[in-house]
């Protein structure tokens, strides 16, 4: 009896953990409400799209451009669109990259390489607009 209540207890929390998991991903619907039209301040990895861990300052536009500022400071433009549940930004200052995934665990939010799956960034806080004034 032990054994079956131990082995029931086990499948169920294997259950709830590929339920958590699936259920970590954000929707088109999900990364539209959260990032575009605000600013979107991360914490990047070496990963991220410029190659380089630090502090960066997005801003998505609804109007489909973007404005970056690394974290070297640099000013990077370009325009974004939705493919299915990914969020595919083209910078004018470096090649196509990979589009990112957007997952949701439990407060934090991570940007996700869908090519690599590596984590691009995290998402320290948002706010409405562009209050930074970002611009090319």
């Amino acid at each position: 009896m032990r054994i079956t209540v131990g082995a029931v207890g086990v499948f169920t929390g294997i259950v709830s953990l590929i339920g958590a998991a699936l259920a970590a991903e954000m929707t088109a619907a999900d990364i539209k409400a959260f990032a575009i039209g605000k600013t979107v301040y991360l914490e990047t990895t070496a990963a991220s799209v410029t190659g380089q861990a630090g502090q960066g300052i997005l801003h998505w536009a609804e109007d489909g451009t973007a404005i970056y500022k690394t974290p070297t400071g640099a000013i990077w433009t370009g325009t974004w669109q939705m493919k299915g549940d990914l969020l595919c930004t083209e910078w004018k200052q470096r090649p196509p990259a990979p589009c990112g995934r957007w997952e949701k665990t439990g407060d934090t939010v991570s940007i996700v390489d869908s090519a690599t799956g590596q984590t691009r960034a995290k998402v320290v806080k948002t706010a409405p607009g562009n209050p930074e004034k970002l611009g090319p």
